[in-house]
């Protein structure tokens, strides 16, 4: 899913959800950490506001995805690794945060029980996942078209389920947590807004997600031909159709003493 947009998820997306990772650090116990890993760093957005939060710590980022890592930066500390067996010796990390990750996990419980093991003692993890999603009309005009000029099925759609399901509310992402053996469990759910104007829509709907792997599967002309009539059809919708809303949750954690 990720290696083919790279460029265009750190162009486009990864600013969208910066501001979440943010908030997530706020809440971090960084000053005076040793060791803070970036789980499911992706082009390293995060990295940075990390190193500047924990001067003296040693900041590593792990992904899955190599095309990602390769956007970090040449002087990020990163390694291609699987967040579900990660290659870490244990109690090796003073923090650990994880921004929209952890959902990917087929059964996020046992991944963040690998996570508690690479933590220290009194070792802390800030993370957010997708909660609530609501209706977005706009996004709605691109499966129709889609059909209509012959385009594949998403690839992505029959690969194997993720975690989403067991994580998406702030009381279900307690329970995961607790089941991973972390104390000090806080979980909250924050609105996200994004308002799109009709050319930033199209553009992120060509360049990201379901639409664009689906728009790869056709030759350039219907390619053309998909984004004009959806450009025509959001063109008729009301304004509130371009405001694309999701619900946030944010939890947190500490391993115990």
């Amino acid at each position: 899913m990720y290696a083919p947009m790279a460029e265009d998820y750190e162009a486009i997306w990864a600013p969208l959800l910066r501001a979440y990772g943010i908030r997530m650090l706020d809440a971090l116990p960084l000053t005076g950490a040793a060791r803070v890993l970036d789980l499911g760093c992706g082009v390293g957005t995060l990295l940075e506001d990390i190193r500047a939060r924990a001067a003296d710590a040693f900041v590593v980022g792990v992904d899955l995805t190599e095309a990602m890592l390769r956007r970090a930066g040449r002087d990020a500390r990163v390694a291609v690794m699987d967040g579900t067996a990660l290659g870490f010796a244990d109690e090796t990390f003073d923090v650990v945060v994880s921004c929209f990750v952890a959902f990917h996990f087929p059964d996020p419980r046992a991944a963040l029980t690998g996570v508690r093991r690479v933590l220290r003692p009194a070792g802390a993890i800030a993370l957010s996942v997708w909660g609530q999603r609501w209706d977005f009309p706009a996004a709605d005009a691109w499966g129709p078209v889609l059909d209509a000029h012959g385009a594949g099925e998403d690839f992505a759609a029959s690969g194997p389920p993720d975690g989403e399901d067991a994580v998406n509310a702030p009381g279900k992402l307690s329970g995961v947590l607790r089941d991973a053996g972390f104390t000090d469990v806080r979980a909250e759910a924050s609105a996200w807004e994004q308002p799109w104007d009709l050319e930033g829509f199209l553009g992120w709907g060509e360049r990201m997600g379901a639409s664009r792997r689906r728009l790869a599967t056709l030759p350039a002309p219907a390619r053309r031909a998909v984004v004009e009539e959806v450009r025509a059809r959001v063109a008729e919708l009301p304004p509130g159709a371009l405001v694309q809303r999701y619900e946030v949750v944010l939890g947190s954690g500490r391993v115990p003493t």
